[in-house]
C-alpha cells in the first residue's frame, strides 16, 4: 500500500488513475477505522480504485471538543486497510488546512439539527471535504447515513459546485447493542456501550408507534424525548424531516427521517432512523 501525503503527489497519482480510465472511489475518514469504514470501503471497491483518506480534522472541531483526545490508531488503521486490498491511503499533513482563507458553508442547512449545538461543525466539515475532493477529483465518494445531515451538505456541495462526484450514502453498521458504529465509541467500557443501545431502541420503539397508527410528527417526537430520557440519555434533539431536512411537525410520512443527537457519560452521539411501514404478509 502506498501512503501519500503530499497533495501534489495525491493529485498525480489520481490522475494517473484516471488518465488510464480508472474510476476512483474515495472514502474520507479520520482514522480510527471500525466496521462502519470497513462497509464504506467494500462498497467503494465495487465501483472503481478505492483511495482513503485518514485526517483528523481540526476544523470541525469547537476549542471545547475532543480533537486532542479524539481516538486514534495509525498503525492499526494501516494493517487494516492493507487486509482490505487498499492500494492507496492519502495521508496529508496539516498543509491541507494551513492558510486557509476560504471556507465552504450552507447556512440554509448548517443552521439547524446539529448546527445549532456545534457552531461552524459544518463549515469545517465541507471545506475539508472540498479539498480532498479537489485534491482527489474522484468519480465516487461514500458517506455513511449515521451523519445524514453530513450526507446532504456534502451531497449539495458537490451538486452546487457541478463537480463530477457523485456521493454515495451507505447504510449505517451497528454493534450488536444497537449503537451505531462511531470512532468515539472508543470511549465506553463495555457496559456502558450496551447501555448507550438503548439510544437505537428508544427511535426504533417511535417507529413502532408510527406503525402503530400515530402520524402526528410533535407527538411522535415527545415520545422519542421521554423514551431517551428515561434512559439516561442527555438530549441535544430530537426533530422529525424529510429527506432534505425540513423539518416535520405534523403529517409524518413513510420516507421520513427522525434524527438526534444525545449525550451519554460525555460522550455525543448522534443517530436516525427512516419511518417505513412495516406492510403485513
Amino acid at each position: 500500500m502506498k501512503i501519500i501525503t503530499s497533495i501534489a503527489e495525491m493529485k498525480r497519482v489520481s490522475g494517473g488513475l484516471k488518465k488510464y480510465s480508472r474510476s476512483v472511489s474515495f472514502i474520507p475518514t479520520m482514522g480510527k477505522l471500525h466496521e462502519g469504514h470497513i462497509k464504506l470501503i467494500e462498497e467503494g471497491k465495487k465501483y472503481g480504485e478505492a483511495i482513503v483518506s485518514i485526517f483528523v480534522n481540526p476544523m470541525q472541531f469547537a476549542p471545547d471538543e475532543d480533537y486532542d483526545s479524539y481516538p486514534r490508531d495509525y498503525e492499526r488503521d494501516i494493517e487494516i486497510l492493507k487486509n482490505l486490498g487498499i492500494k492507496y491511503l492519502f495521508y496529508p499533513t496539516a498543509d491541507i488546512v494551513e492558510n486557509s482563507a476560504t471556507f465552504v458553508i450552507n447556512p440554509e442547512y448548517s443552521d439547524r439539527l446539529c448546527g445549532l449545538f456545534r457552531t461552524d461543525h459544518f463549515r469545517g466539515v465541507l471545506t475539508i471535504v472540498m479539498k480532498l475532493f479537489c485534491i482527489i477529483t474522484p468519480n465516487f465518494a461514500f458517506f455513511g447515513l449515521k451523519d445524514y445531515q453530513q450526507y446532504v451538505l456534502i451531497k449539495k456541495a458537490a451538486e452546487d459546485f457541478f463537480l463530477d462526484v457523485k456521493v454515495i450514502p451507505v447504510k449505517t453498521v451497528r454493534e450488536k447493542c444497537g449503537l451505531a458504529m462511531s470512532s468515539r465509541n472508543a470511549y465506553f467500557n463495555d457496559y456502558d456501550r450496551g447501555i448507550a443501545g438503548n439510544f437505537y431502541k428508544a427511535l426504533k420503539e417511535t417507529v413502532d408507534l408510527f406503525n402503530a397508527g400515530e402520524k402526528l410528527g410533535e407527538n411522535l417526537v415527545f415520545f422519542a424525548i421521554k423514551k431517551l430520557i428515561k434512559n439516561g440519555f442527555k438530549v441535544d434533539y430530537v426533530k422529525i424531516t424529510d429527506k432534505d431536512l425540513n423539518i416535520k411537525e405534523q403529517s409524518v410520512r413513510n420516507g421520513d427521517i427522525m434524527l438526534s443527537a444525545v449525550e451519554f457519560k460525555g460522550v455525543r452521539l448522534i443517530d436516525n432512523i427512516f419511518f417505513e411501514t412495516l406492510l403485513k404478509k
